[in-house]
């Protein structure tokens, strides 16, 4: 899991986000990679909108974490799938 969020960080910087944006999509992006963790799922688009239910029906996070969540995974998800190949 440090390397997928080392890689994040990363990308990050090379797209110049924001100091405090980095911080919060590495947060953000960790409770996702843990979470796919525990429930033994894949990293993919469907675990995402798994993870998004679990958050806003069983969690009611705000409306602003969401898309915050929402935001760093989906740049997670782009990013990653671009940069590895398996």
């Amino acid at each position: 899991m440090n390397d997928l969020l080392n890689n994040f960080k990363q990308n990050m910087v090379i797209k110049n986000f924001s100091l405090s944006t980095q911080k919060s999509y590495s947060y953000m992006l960790k409770y996702y990679l843990e979470y796919c963790n525990a429930k033994k799922t894949q990293i993919n688009s469907e675990s995402f909108k798994n993870y998004i239910y679990n958050l806003k029906a069983i969690k009611k996070l705000s409306t602003a974490t969401l898309k915050q969540s929402i935001g760093a995974v989906k740049f997670f998800l782009c990013t990653h799938s671009t940069s590895h190949t398996n």
